[in-house]
């Protein structure tokens, strides 16, 4: 069911970095960088996207994603590699247009939307990820696929996980 590959990464994070703004904060605080980032029909093509539905389908296909997006990152400041340096918060909502050809001949074609919202990253000590997709199949078919993942890593080591997904078919 992950559609968006981009879970919690920096992949949509460095793809919208081409329209960035940065700024420096003028008060005391540990993220002197304060980027505001923004996409528009930004286009990705993913050829043998493994695409998980569960129970609906699971298939190997052709994915093309459409995507406007916009995050807004604090960072103690930027490595000579370009990347963001902890601690940082960052927040990211994409909307995006979906396309899933399937290799598989006797399933449908998938066209939808789907929107994601992340706040923080994966390997952050408090990260979250909601995503709804819907999808209409070439054969009338819907699929509505939503999953809400949260993350917390207390001070002591101990590490919460909570993940939810469903889907309708």
């Amino acid at each position: 069911m992950r559609l968006v590959k981009f879970l919690c990464g920096l992949a949509a994070l460095t793809a919208l970095l081409f329209s960035a703004t940065a700024t420096t904060s003028v008060a005391a605080t540990p993220y002197p960088v304060n980027l505001h980032l923004r996409a528009h029909q930004q286009v990705e093509f993913d050829p043998n996207w493994l695409f998980e539905a569960q129970p609906c389908f699971v298939a190997l296909g052709d994915l093309t994603e459409v995507f406007n997006g916009e995050a807004h990152a604090l960072a103690s400041g930027i490595d000579d590699q370009g990347d963001l340096i902890p601690p940082l918060h960052v927040q990211k909502t994409v909307t995006e247009s979906v396309l899933f050809v399937p290799y598989d001949s006797t399933l449908p074609t998938y066209t939808g939307r789907s929107t994601v919202h992340t706040n923080n990253l994966e390997d952050s000590p408090n990260a979250g990820f909601t995503n709804t997709t819907v999808l209409r199949g070439s054969d009338g078919s819907h699929v509505l696929l939503h999953e809400t993942l949260h993350i917390l890593v207390k001070p002591s080591g101990i590490v919460l996980f909570i993940d939810h997904r469903h889907a309708n078919c």
